[in-house]
C-alpha cells in the first residue's frame, strides 16, 4: 500500500471515527450547547437520548419566571453536514403547544426551515416582560417556509395568526383574530397588522432595522367595529380618541437580532 492510500485511509477513518462520537455523544451536551447559545432564555432539562436523536424538557423565560413548555424531540440529518451545516429536525406536541420545524446552524447564520406550530400567546410573556401586564389570551400560529437568520441580516417571510386574541382589558369574549405578516429583506424587515375578523379594527405597518441597534418603528390604528362600550377599557389604555372611537398605535423600540440570536 503506497503511502498516499495509507493516508486517506487514516483521514477517512478518522473522519468516521468522529462522527461515531458525535453521534453517540449523550443528549446532555445538547442542553448544554442550547444554554449557551440562547443566553438563558430557553433552557433543556432531563435529556435522554444522543446528540443524533434525543428528546429532553423545554423550558423558557427569564431568570424569575422559567417555565416548562413541554418535552421537546430532535433528529439530526447527517447529509447536510458535507455541506458544512449542521441541521436538526426538532418536533413537540404536548398539550396546546404543537410544533415542528428543521433549525440549521451554519458559521454566522442561523436558518429555519418548515416551521409550523400553534402554542398558547401567553408564553409571549416568557419573552418579553411587558406582555405579562395585558395578560394575553389565545392562541398564536406560526407558518414559515424558511427564515435565515445573521448578525446584521434576515431574509424570508414569516406569518403569525392570532386566535381568539384577548386579555386583561377585553372582558370575557375575545377580539378577534389578527394576523401579522414579517417579510426579511437584507438588512430591514417589514411588519403588516392587519385584521381578519373580529370587534376591533387593527391595522398597521412597521420597520425592523434588524442591522446596528436594532430599531423597530410601527404605526397603526385601532377602531372598535361592534360593541365599542365593552371595548372602552382597551381603547383608554391604547390611547386618546382621535374621533369615530379611532386609536392611534405606536411604538419604538430596539431588538438587535445579533443580540436576539446571541452571535
Amino acid at each position: 500500500m503506497n503511502r498516499r492510500r495509507a493516508t486517506l485511509y487514516a483521514v477517512g477513518g478518522l473522519l468516521l471515527y468522529v462522527a461515531f462520537l458525535v453521534a453517540s455523544a449523550p443528549a446532555a451536551w445538547v442542553g448544554w450547547a442550547v444554554a449557551r447559545s440562547d443566553q438563558r432564555s430557553v433552557a433543556l432539562a432531563q435529556p435522554h437520548g444522543t446528540v443524533w436523536r434525543g428528546e429532553a424538557d423545554l423550558y423558557a423565560g427569564g431568570p424569575t419566571n422559567f417555565q416548562r413548555l413541554g418535552r421537546v424531540r430532535w433528529q439530526a440529518l447527517p447529509l447536510r453536514l458535507f455541506l458544512g451545516r449542521v441541521a436538526v429536525d426538532v418536533g413537540i406536541a404536548e398539550g396546546d403547544l404543537q410544533g415542528r420545524l428543521v433549525v440549521q446552524r451554519s458559521p454566522g447564520r442561523l436558518t429555519v426551515e418548515d416551521l409550523s406550530a400553534t402554542l398558547p400567546v401567553n408564553i409571549a410573556g416568557l419573552f418579553y416582560a411587558p406582555a405579562l401586564f395585558f395578560a394575553p389570551t389565545g392562541t398564536l400560529e406560526l407558518r414559515s417556509e424558511r427564515l435565515s437568520l445573521a448578525r446584521d441580516a434576515l431574509a424570508g417571510e414569516v406569518r403569525a395568526q392570532w386566535r381568539g386574541a384577548g386579555g386583561r382589558f377585553t372582558g370575557s369574549k375575545s377580539l378577534g383574530d389578527y394576523r401579522i405578516d414579517l417579510n426579511g429583506e437584507g438588512e430591514r424587515a417589514s411588519l403588516r397588522l392587519s385584521t381578519v375578523s373580529g370587534d376591533l379594527n387593527l391595522s398597521g405597518r412597521g420597520e425592523w432595522r434588524v442591522s446596528g441597534n436594532g430599531e423597530l418603528r410601527f404605526t397603526g390604528t385601532a377602531q372598535p367595529q361592534g360593541d365599542a362600550a365593552r371595548l372602552e377599557p382597551l381603547l383608554r389604555a391604547i390611547g386618546p380618541d382621535r374621533g369615530g372611537g379611532r386609536r392611534d398605535l405606536r411604538f419604538n423600540t430596539q431588538m438587535p437580532l445579533a443580540h436576539l440570536l446571541g452571535l
